[in-house]
């Protein structure tokens, strides 16, 4: 009896979190692709055509290198980027004009992983360790002129939920019987992060909800488990999403476009389509690097 209380109340915790960041994400201000924003609403200013999704793409693989080279969390990118594009998408402060600069822009972007690492790192990523990165092509006022920028156009609304926070807490609501070995919940988790990596890079993403894409990413994840039957995984996604007390759909509309986005269908062959419509139906430090891992400028020649 006392096992079962204090299961029904661990699930009762993670639903009450889940749906706390599912309002949080509500009244976060969305996005949408600014490179399509050919002016601004006072006719000022058209878009630099050397600026679009290869340029933003070049700049996500930019600031991967670093995290990577810097063992950083991939969420931390996610974070940035959701900071850049909210930026980007605001219409507030100079944004339309760094639209319209590619050194400003690619500032902008290495800014906003910049302050996502100092909120959400456990460790410390020294200014002049971001500037020796950037091969001296931004100064230290630069960088904090852009930061103070970004923050007010987004007033100071820098506290977000990634994606992958949504699927691991989804994984911890399965009831003890279906439970999944941790090192199963561990292939899916990584499997699920490749699919946000993936997604981060994808324009498309920007604009969805953190809860949509990670319910998506999780989903396909699942499917290309190869331990798991196609049984094993309708049933748990089918328990998943009998969960009445969340307050979203894991079988919406847009959650299956990110899946079909993710793993386009084939008429042979859509598991992921399977497994959801089954479920329809049921001690701060400073980082020092010896070297400059990346320069700034040879990426951004390729946008």
């Amino acid at each position: 009896m006392m096992t079962m209380t204090t299961n029904n109340s661990h699930t009762t915790d993670i639903i009450e979190r889940l749906n706390a960041m599912t309002v949080q994400e509500s009244t976060t201000p969305s996005c949408f692709n600014y490179f399509n924003n050919n002016i601004n609403s006072n006719n000022k200013f058209t878009l630099n055509q050397d600026l679009n999704e290869t340029s933003r793409k070049s700049m996500v693989t930019w600031i991967t290198q670093v995290q990577t080279t810097l063992s950083l969390s991939p969420e931390s990118v996610w974070i940035g980027m959701s900071f850049f594009d909210r930026y980007l998408s605001s219409n507030k402060g100079q944004s339309q004009q760094v639209l319209n600069n590619k050194a400003k822009f690619q500032l902008a972007a290495i800014t906003s992983f910049y302050t996502a690492v100092k909120i959400y790192e456990p460790v410390v990523l020294g200014m002049d360790i971001l500037i020796q990165i950037c091969r001296g092509t931004y100064s230290e006022m630069d960088i904090t002129s852009m930061e103070n920028e970004i923050l007010n156009a987004l007033d100071w609304r820098v506290s977000c939920h990634t994606p992958m926070e949504f699927a691991r807490h989804l994984l911890e609501l399965l009831p003890e019987e279906d439970d999944i070995p941790s090192c199963q919940s561990e292939v899916i988790l990584e499997e699920c992060q490749k699919n946000l990596d993936c997604t981060i890079a994808d324009m498309y993403f920007s604009s969805l909800a953190p809860s949509v894409v990670g319910i998506g990413c999780l989903a396909s994840a699942l499917t290309k488990n190869n331990t798991l039957t196609l049984s094993e995984k309708q049933t748990i996604w089918s328990r998943l999403s009998s969960k009445e007390e969340c307050k979203f759909d894991l079988s919406s509309k847009e959650v299956i476009a990110v899946i079909h986005r993710l793993d386009p269908p084939t008429t042979s062959h859509d598991a992921s389509s399977k497994l959801t419509t089954t479920s329809s139906q049921s001690n701060n430090h400073v980082l020092s690097v010896p070297s400059s891992p990346v320069c700034v400028t040879q990426v951004a020649r390729q946008a």
